[in-house]
């Protein structure tokens, strides 16, 4: 087989298996690569980054865990001044720039209706959407916390 078949039989799809979300088909250029995985979850390197029913909110699905997924805010959205400087960043310092990067927060969910949801503005994840890379930053010095709380 000539290595032209062979690219030309791989599958532009992949199929993730998510317990939240159903089977998911992608293509398999959607599939983000964070290589040093997310904090407290090292060994789950490989997400998908998917829309919500609600703007400005996203799904992080694990492509390797069906069972991981995490809830995604754009924090520039949910909370007025919140700033980052990504100069230090690794994704940032590559070709392409800060104009192909986008930075969001992890959601955790209140166990009551009476609680807020809150995001950590203190560990954004940052995607170089170019690249299909990412990685969550720890920002020790921030004003802000690991749970802000906020109206979803």
């Amino acid at each position: 087989m000539t290595s032209a078949a062979l690219a030309y039989s791989m599958p532009s799809t992949t199929t993730v298996a998510s317990d939240l979300l159903g089977t998911l088909s992608v293509e398999s250029s959607a599939v983000l690569t964070f290589p040093k995985g997310l904090l407290g979850f090292p060994e789950c390197r490989e997400f998908v980054l998917l829309p919500s029913e609600r703007e400005h909110v996203y799904w992080l699905q694990s492509v390797q865990y069906a069972s991981l997924a995490f809830l995604l805010i754009d924090p520039f959205v949910f909370f007025e001044g919140y700033t980052v400087d990504l100069a230090t960043t690794e994704l940032v310092r590559r070709p392409g720039g800060p104009d192909e990067i986008t930075l969001l927060a992890i959601v955790t969910l209140p166990r009551t209706r009476d609680e807020r949801p809150t995001a950590n503005l203190q560990g954004p994840v940052v995607i170089d959407l170019r690249l299909g890379q990412g990685q969550q930053l720890v920002i020790a010095d921030s004003s802000y916390g690991i749970r802000e709380a906020f109206d979803l």
